[in-house]
């Protein structure tokens, strides 16, 4: 028999647990036996994350689209550039930051962590904020073709 062990500072509790595939084995340097520590939500493949339904798409074209709005809107006062002039002549630094972006926020999605709330930063607050960030990124984008000159 294996037993998972919930630790918070100390070891709370001890609780008999078959062995799954969501679950990882190590090995207790107390009592050398094997502890199951139990993932609250078994990890995705990127298939998982990234399909239209999954929790992927949304969040980090969200997050893009917040940096996106401010990115666009510092380089418009600063330049005086269109988002598509700033695209074409987008720095090696711009497209490390939006790698970062999609990289940081994958590994998450795909080690199975839950979107939990931290202070005033909720899953549904972001989310919200994500989809206002994207619908006003395309807003701008219509307006600036529409118009040809930049919007800020």
């Amino acid at each position: 028999m294996v037993t998972t062990v919930k630790a918070a500072a100390t070891v709370a509790a001890v609780t008999p647990v078959a062995a799954t595939p969501a679950t990882s084995a190590t090995t207790n340097l107390v009592s050398g036996k094997i502890a199951i520590f139990t993932l609250t939500h078994p990890r995705l493949c990127p298939a998982d994350v990234m399909k239209f339904n999954g929790p992927g798409p949304e969040l980090i074209n969200g997050r893009l689209a917040m940096l996106g709005i401010l990115a666009a809107a510092r380089n418009e006062t600063q330049t005086g550039f269109t988002v598509v002039q700033q695209v074409q002549h987008a720095s090696v630094l711009d497209v490390a930051v939006l790698l970062v972006t999609v990289y940081a926020s994958l590994v998450p999605l795909l080690k199975g962590a839950r979107h939990e709330a931290f202070g005033i930063f909720s899953p549904r607050a972001e989310i919200t904020n994500g989809r206002a960030a994207m619908l006003g990124f395309a807003v701008l984008l219509a307006l600036e073709y529409k118009a040809g000159v930049p919007f800020f």
